[in-house]
């Protein structure tokens, strides 16, 4: 990525537009470092820069940023390790930067805790697609999920909380706004391309082995809170299973 390329100026499209974006950047490449903090700059963010992991921890305790992008070159540990450790201390979106979109980079980045994999090398109009996507997913739009949910649940979305019966669940955030968009549906089945374009707005090209992904860790989630998780009606979508419904239902 180079700082002279052209890049989007437009400012993040989001509530409360007259904030600036805060983003975390840790990355062990100065001069990438420099790019990236250019491109969010003249797009009007706040950037907080670290070059090592151990530096990007400490900043979470001074600051409260909105978003945080990870590279890799940390000096310190790869970034696999560092996002879970983010994770434990704050709920904010997580971009993740990789060389090389590798099948199992990718699998291990989402595994770990990340939201998005981009390229390091992205070009600023993607960088910031993506990031003012995953803006947008941390102000959940109407309608809300209201009432009583199945089995226990409870969303709230608001304080970007869930909870199966006094269990809190530990989520981020793709998988809280999914969780937001099955749980307006009660059960019934919400289609691939529904969930697609909920989680990645905009994105036409968005990888459904991705949606999979964050999808098992939910419903693994779920499981292990005692919901009884979720269900995957074949070529269709997913739901929210509910304990002796009929399986079959569509």
């Amino acid at each position: 990525m180079h700082a002279d390329l052209p890049h989007d100026s437009g400012r993040p499209n989001l509530p409360g537009a007259d904030v600036r974006v805060r983003v975390l950047l840790a990355d062990g490449d100065p001069a990438r470092v420099g790019a990236i903090a250019h491109v969010l700059g003249e797009a009007g963010m706040e950037v907080v820069t670290a070059y090592r992991g151990a530096t990007a921890l400490a900043r979470l305790a001074d600051e409260t940023p909105d978003l945080i992008v990870v590279g890799d070159g940390l000096g310190d540990g790869p970034a696999v390790e560092l996002i879970p450790r983010l994770l434990g201390r704050t709920r904010v979106p997580i971009l993740a930067l990789a060389a090389h979109l590798e099948d199992r980079l990718v699998v291990a980045l989402l595994d770990a805790g990340a939201d998005d994999v981009i390229p390091a090398a992205s070009r600023p109009p993607a960088l910031l697609a993506r990031i003012r996507a995953l803006l947008r997913r941390t102000t959940p739009a109407s309608p809300q999920p209201t009432g009583p949910l199945p089995d226990g649940l409870r969303v709230e979305p608001g304080r970007h909380e869930a909870f199966v019966r006094d269990q809190q669940l530990v989520l981020t955030p793709t998988e809280f706004e999914l969780l937001v968009l099955l749980a307006l549906r009660r059960g019934d089945v919400v289609d691939h391309r529904t969930l697609l374009r909920a989680v990645w707005p905009g994105r036409p090209d968005a990888d459904p082995d991705l949606l999979r992904a964050h999808l098992t860790h939910l419903n693994a989630k779920l499981i292990g809170a005692g919901h009884p998780g979720l269900r995957n009606v074949r070529s269709t979508g997913y739901a929210l299973r509910v304990a002796g419904g009929d399986p079959f239902r569509s």
